[in-house]
């Protein structure tokens, strides 16, 4: 009874010191609002990267290699024309692999009479398709026979075909890539731009020979698709390319590779590297805010305390023992902690929704945040109502009734 009376007259302490406590609760506030945008940013960039994986058809199961040394987004400039169809082949002939697809790439300008768009230009097998996973919106896709005679025949993404083609039926029509016709037999279906700005529709895709003989004139892949049967067998499927790899291209025991790697493994690890350090030197700004509102409560409350000694000598004077007032006085802090921490989650929740809806940031709102932001008030208002409940416990019964 008497911890549940402490507690009512905390309550009633609060109430009657309401401008102390909103000064209180706002250093409070602020810590626990930054820490829940900080997690829902977080949260948020890390399902825009599964969707954008997911747009470029990285299931568990592949993986791609691509020339020139270096890692992940970081790529060197050294040796980018390392690789070529017979490492495809070769790559083809593992026990594990189910699909491969060499890849050239190049930026040009698709041209239909007076209309052009800026595009990128593949130069891909017919298995491409079924690597990416993506359906046909109309006409057909690069065959055997396409990629066997080098036809100049072209499939495209809805991104060039609206540039230049506006609503009109592109089946059958001749565009222009730099200065050769190639017809348009197919269209893929749209897929859309991504969060991050990303335009999977902005491709144009030819047979590989075609590219290798008339549109880039060059033999060295910019990349190989691979897709394993299983992904459990990625890792080791990895290995077996790598030992391809540095035979083929006469690499000794001591240079470094002169390929890389991109698995959705990876794309993975290095976003949630990058988040971790981005939480990390957040969480700090968060801690540092919520330490400062720690500060400002013990101080206000030991200020506070002059004001309120008949209070305390009055209690004293009716029964209060120095624990019931140390009780009321480190209720009171909790409190202002927990109704400061309330404040922020649901300022925090707000600013990541208005980042949602402006497109200014992602953001993805879990419980995680609301959790923690009470096990920290809590903890917060126990340290630093200590020493003002302490020094409010200790005030002598005859003294604050004379002040």
């Amino acid at each position: 009874m008497r911890t549940l009376r402490n507690f009512l007259q905390a309550l009633r302490g609060i109430g009657s010191n309401r401008v102390n406590a909103a000064l209180m609760m706002l250093g409070i506030v602020v810590g626990i609002a930054s820490l829940t945008v900080i997690v829902a940013v977080g949260e948020g960039v890390k399902n825009k990267v599964l969707k954008r994986i997911a747009n470029l058809g990285f299931g568990p199961e592949s993986f791609s290699v691509y020339s020139g040394a270096g890692r992940l987004f970081f790529k060197k400039a050294e040796d980018p024309q390392s690789m070529t169809l017979q490492d495809a082949e070769d790559i083809r002939a593992l026990p594990t692999v189910s699909i491969v697809v060499p890849r050239q790439r190049k930026r040009l300008k698709a041209i239909y009479k007076k209309e052009f768009t800026d595009t990128r230009a593949y130069g891909v097998t017919p298995e491409w398709v079924i690597a990416r996973d993506w359906e046909m919106e109309d006409g057909r896709f690069l065959n055997d026979s396409d990629l066997r005679r080098k036809r100049k025949v072209a499939v495209m993404g809805a991104t060039p075909i609206r540039n230049i083609f506006g609503d009109k039926d592109p089946i059958g029509k001749m565009v222009r890539l730099d200065d050769i016709f190639f017809e348009v037999i197919g269209v893929l279906k749209e897929k859309g731009v991504t969060e991050s700005g990303y335009d999977p529709d902005n491709r144009i895709l030819v047979p590989l020979t075609t590219t290798m003989s008339r549109l880039l004139n060059q033999t060295h892949l910019h990349s190989i698709r691979v897709r394993t049967y299983v992904p459990e067998t990625v890792p080791e499927t990895m290995e077996a390319v790598t030992e391809i790899l540095r035979r083929n291209h006469g690499l000794s025991s001591l240079a470094s590779d002169d390929f890389r790697y991109v698995t959705p493994a990876g794309i993975m690890q290095w976003v949630t590297e990058q988040k971790q350090a981005m939480n990390r030197m957040l969480a700090l700004i968060s801690t540092v805010s919520l330490l400062v509102g720690g500060i400002v409560i013990m101080n206000i409350m030991l200020v506070s305390i002059r004001e309120r000694i008949k209070e305390i000598g009055v209690r004293r004077c009716f029964g209060a023992r120095r624990l019931d007032i140390a009780q009321q006085f480190l209720f009171e802090a909790v409190l202002i902690s927990l109704a400061g921490g309330l404040l922020g989650s649901l300022l925090g929740f707000a600013l990541s929704e208005t980042s949602n809806q402006l497109d200014l940031l992602p953001a993805t709102v879990t419980w995680e945040p609301f959790i923690a932001a009470f096990g920290l008030c809590a903890l917060i208002g126990l340290i630093f109502g200590v020493q003002p409940a302490r020094k409010a416990s200790q005030l002598n019964p005859d003294e604050t009734l004379r002040a």
